[in-house]
């Protein structure tokens, strides 16, 4: 019966049924078929699946990502441009130092693309880049899921019962290492297609003026991490607080944020709360379903019986991982195969910050590889191009990231120095 359960899954999604969906319809098949279940358990467990007072973080923080766009991603644009403008390829390695410093206030992947993208696709073309290597590096928005606060780490968080404030210090140093390796990529690459940087001589006056206007912006994230790893405030609360400083940026501080705005801002953000939380509901259910019938021990031990070996394992699941982030959701991969894969970890004493932290930049990569590849759609649509316009400068992109995952894999301290410093 629960090959039925998986069958039914992966055809789902094979036809385009989308993820929730798919994962519902196969318990409903496994129920039936089982013939001992009553179909009232999984709305049942649906609904406790997602009735937990920490689920409350993940809206709030897509809210106030939303918010930020008003005011912050124009002066944090102007700050990445003066710290790496002058150099080969400059242009986009600005592009890249912007979407890092996004992505530690907006906690989306396609959001920071877009937020990113709107502002320097237009530039990047106009100062000669090819339209396929902006689409493809503008993909690195996906860094949003990486950098913290993210979305996709409160998703692991709630699925694993690890610390979220320990997920967020674990993605610091893995995303600066991806955007530091992808500013050398937009170095290499300007060099040879003679992208050259110009932003004109600035004064130490309109330096000043930069720095202080990106202050307010970059102080949320280490505001958030601070109050959560200080005890005063829990995620969830510190989602709350993040939303209240995002408002009062936008709306008094730099005066972008319109009340006839707060409308779409509320309406993006219920879409994209729905979609997860639909999806994190109905995976309860399948996940109680494998509980019952043992399948994450049984994964664990056939996994176990390849290798015992920590990094032979983590490489194995990587390249896992590398594979299913090419034609599935983030966190719905995240909330499937999180109880599946964590006896697993647990068993041979890694890390669950090390593993999740790698879990989520695997999948970040996923965003820029097609067939999903839903920031590089997004990238691509920007600028104006089709996906396929985008080879092969998306392979050099994607080559990039994982040089830049497997310096994270091979090297744990990367991602658990933060933690293990300030995390206690």
């Amino acid at each position: 019966m629960v090959a039925a359960l998986f069958i039914t899954l992966v055809v789902a999604l094979i036809i385009g049924i989308p993820v929730g969906f798919a994962i519902g319809i196969s318990c409903l098949v496994y129920s039936y078929m089982s013939g001992n279940l009553i179909l009232t358990i999984i709305p049942q467990r649906m609904v406790e699946g997602i009735n937990s007072f920490p689920w409350l973080a993940l809206p709030l923080f897509v809210i106030a990502g939303e918010i930020m766009a008003y005011g912050s991603t124009p002066r944090l644009m102007r700050l990445a441009n003066m710290l790496v403008g002058k150099i080969p390829g400059g242009l986009g390695a600005s592009a890249v130092v912007a979407t890092a410093f996004f992505s530690a206030v907006s906690g989306s992947g396609v959001a920071t693309t877009a937020a990113i993208g709107g502002i320097m696709a237009p530039e990047m073309v106009k100062k000669g880049y090819s339209k396929g290597f902006t689409a493809s590096l503008l993909a690195c928005g996906t860094l949003g899921i990486v950098i913290p606060p993210s979305i996709s780490m409160v998703v692991y968080g709630m699925c694993s019962g690890v610390s979220v404030g320990k997920m967020f210090l674990g993605g610091f140093i893995p995303g600066i290492i991806t955007a530091l390796f992808l500013v050398i990529l937009c170095i290499i690459v300007g060099k040879k297609r003679g992208y050259v940087g110009d932003i004109g001589n600035l004064t130490a006056a309109e330096k000043v003026k930069i720095i202080k206007d990106a202050l307010f912006p970059l102080a949320m994230p280490i505001f958030i991490l601070g109050s959560v790893m200080s005890g005063a405030v829990t995620p969830t609360e510190s989602a709350a607080i993040a939303c209240v400083y995002a408002f009062f940026l936008a709306k008094f501080v730099y005066k972008e944020l319109k009340m006839k705005d707060v409308y779409d801002i509320c309406s993006r953000s219920l879409i994209t709360s729905a979609v997860i939380l639909f999806i994190v509901a109905n995976a309860s259910p399948f996940s109680w379903i494998l509980a019952t019938q043992n399948i994450p021990q049984l994964i664990a031990s056939q996994l176990l019986s390849i290798t015992q070996n920590p990094l032979l394992m983590m490489i194995l699941i990587t390249i896992l991982f590398l594979f299913l982030g090419t034609f599935m959701e983030t966190n719905s991969t995240i909330v499937l195969l999180t109880p599946i894969l964590l006896p697993v970890i647990t068993k041979l004493g890694i890390d669950p910050i090390y593993f999740g932290v790698t879990m989520i930049l695997n999948l970040a990569i996923g965003g820029v590889t097609p067939p999903l590849s839903v920031c590089l759609f997004t990238s691509s649509r920007i600028v104006g191009i089709k996906i396929e316009d985008t080879f092969p400068d998306v392979i050099y992109v994607v080559g990039t990231m994982v040089l830049a995952l497997f310096v994270c894999v091979l090297f744990p301290k990367t991602v658990l120095l933060l933690p293990q410093i300030l995390g206690k």
